[in-house]
């Protein structure tokens, strides 16, 4: 055949794949035991292959094949240990001054140390919509993130932490911060919420369980998920259930389900009698039996409760150690009863280069509730894509799933611990120097 006939094949080409014909990013990771977040049991594999970012294939049967313009980084792991990039669902990365470079300090730090998605709360939407851009181009390397838009009765706005993530708006009257009346027109407000790049809607404070009923009924319409603190007073935890919600965040707070009366103030939530029911109250295992049909996450939060006395002055946070220790028990009872629990901390940000609270949020999974090692990798990982509402992408390592990977020195299964000694970290492919 001419050269005329090759150079005409060739502009076709182009002209098909509208001129972007670009060489295949190929790492090939070898010789490693790897949890795939599963839950299946710690297997060796030979080789890893990514492409482009994706999981290419697990032990493939023939020799890659690479075209030669392609880009291939192979790396000998030594028999390491590799297991999916922690997923923390409890994150506020956007309520800081300077928000945004605030922000993208916290999660180029994150990433680093290990965490590659996370749930951020509530926070100051502009700013997480602008994160949540630079994330998808692959600006600099960051968790993939998700974020909800923050609904409650118009007297949680008086509280200025809350009001104040909307810098510029009256209290409640932001697309992200919604004060919620029984007269409020649901679908435009859960419209707006949903163009402000929320993937979610957080049910906080001050609903009534007809008002936070509507408010998931439309939300699900819409296609966004719904995520509550476990009581949102007075719509309790069952009543929560019962309307659909997705996840419930904050074990502490579920005490409320076999509490005689709920209040109606959210500023109450701290009044809790921890001292009084105990965790395997009867309508507290009959919730969780609900919530392990109905498939609702338990975003425990553990870490928060365990640590506020060392950010409050003494003699504030006597309730917060009788939550924490109670929230670790009926996590523990919640978990034996087949709910799905997520590894979030409701603050992960360290001061320093210190690694991401989550590792700790693990440990406490294990040492006070009652998991297997095992058992907090998956709640941190295919349980926390599922509570973002990625399980279908994100969480495990699998063909076809993103590459958001680490590379641990040491084996997390015999010390849960030991996901700190992380030697490498791979985003969507990218291999990140760890903290």
């Amino acid at each position: 055949m001419s050269c005329r006939y090759w150079l005409v094949t060739l502009i076709c080409l182009l002209l098909i794949s509208g001129g972007d014909i670009r060489a295949a990013q190929w790492l090939v990771l070898s010789d490693l035991q790897l949890i795939d977040g599963t839950g299946k049991a710690a297997y060796p594999v030979a080789a890893l292959v990514i492409q482009d970012g994706i999981i290419h294939a697990i032990n493939p049967p023939e020799p890659l094949d690479v075209a030669p313009t392609d880009s291939v980084t192979r790396i000998d792991l030594n028999g390491a240990w590799v297991m999916p990039g922690l997923i923390d669902t409890h994150v506020h990365v956007a309520r800081f001054p300077e928000t945004l470079k605030q922000a993208e300090r916290i999660l180029k730090q994150a990433v680093r140390g290990g965490v590659t998605g996370v749930r951020d709360m509530g926070g100051d939407a502009r700013t997480l919509a602008e994160l949540t851009r630079a994330l998808f181009n692959q600006e600099w390397a960051g968790p993939a993130l998700a974020y909800a838009g923050i609904y409650g009765g118009p007297s949680l706005f008086d509280d200025q932490r809350i009001a104040g993530l909307a810098p510029g708006f009256a209290p409640g009257g932001a697309a992200w911060t919604r004060a919620i009346t029984a007269q409020t027109d649901l679908k435009l407000a859960v419209a707006e919420t949903k163009g402000a790049g929320a993937t979610g809607i957080k049910l906080y404070g001050n609903l009534d369980a007809e008002l936070a009923t509507r408010v998931i009924h439309q939300a699900h319409q819409q296609n966004l998920k719904t995520w509550a603190h476990a009581t949102v007073f007075p719509a309790g935890p069952g009543q929560l259930v019962d309307a659909g919600v997705n996840v419930l965040s904050h074990a502490a707070y579920l005490v409320w389900e076999a509490a005689e009366v709920i209040p109606a103030d959210y500023q109450t939530r701290t009044d809790a009698p921890w001292d009084q029911i105990p965790p395997d109250h009867p309508r507290l295992i009959a919730l969780f039996a609900k919530m392990a049909r109905q498939g609702v996450y338990l975003d425990a939060t553990l870490y928060v409760y365990q640590t506020l006395h060392q950010v409050v002055p003494p003699g504030q946070a006597e309730w917060a150690q009788a939550a924490a220790a109670w929230g670790a028990r009926v996590t523990a009872v919640a978990h034996r009863m087949g709910v799905k629990i997520t590894a979030g901390t409701d603050w992960f940000e360290p001061d320093g280069d210190e690694l991401p609270h989550t590792h700790e949020e693990l440990a406490l999974l294990v040492e006070q509730a009652g998991l297997s090692p095992l058992q907090a990798i998956v709640a941190a990982t295919r349980n926390g894509a599922g509570a973002l509402g990625l399980a279908e992408v994100k969480g495990t390592l699998m063909t076809g799933h993103p590459a958001d990977l680490l590379i641990l020195t040491d084996n997390p299964l015999e010390d849960i611990r030991n996901t700190r000694k992380i030697r490498t970290v791979v985003r969507h492919g990218r291999l990140i120097e760890p903290l």
